[in-house]
């Protein structure tokens, strides 16, 4: 019988992503005092995006792993100080606590993906 680890995969890349994200986060509090900083964030690309490489040929290029995201900036209509730094601290810890959660979540599920295929090839025990 085959096995599809299509789903690990697809949580192995959730997890790349998040923890690229908190790095760009982490990034934004570090720089809470910088003059004229605003913040940045990541977000993935929709299979949709006119900005996404089409492989229509095995002959072209693949994307590079990670550049299925997107740097953007989001201020929420916060305003910035009068410096010109645009970080919300606030907002920045609620984002990497979000992000943490997620993380963990497909962290989990992995886990007990791994922990399934274990017990199986035990042949039950």
């Amino acid at each position: 019988m085959p096995v599809d680890l299509s789903s690990i995969d697809i949580l192995q890349a959730a997890m790349t992503y998040h923890r690229d994200r908190h790095t760009v986060l982490a990034g934004n509090i570090a720089n809470l005092d910088t003059p004229g900083y605003r913040p940045l964030d990541l977000e993935r690309r929709t299979a949709d995006d006119p900005a996404a490489l089409a492989v229509t040929d095995p002959g072209h290029i693949a994307d590079q792993p990670g550049s299925d995201y997107v740097t953007s900036f989001d201020d929420g209509g916060a305003l910035q100080s009068p410096d010109g730094n645009a970080v919300s601290l606030e907002r920045e810890l609620s984002k990497i606590d979000a992000n943490r959660t997620r993380y963990a979540t497909a962290a989990e599920l992995v886990s007990r993906q791994l922990a399934t295929l274990r017990y199986a090839a035990g042949d039950g025990t």
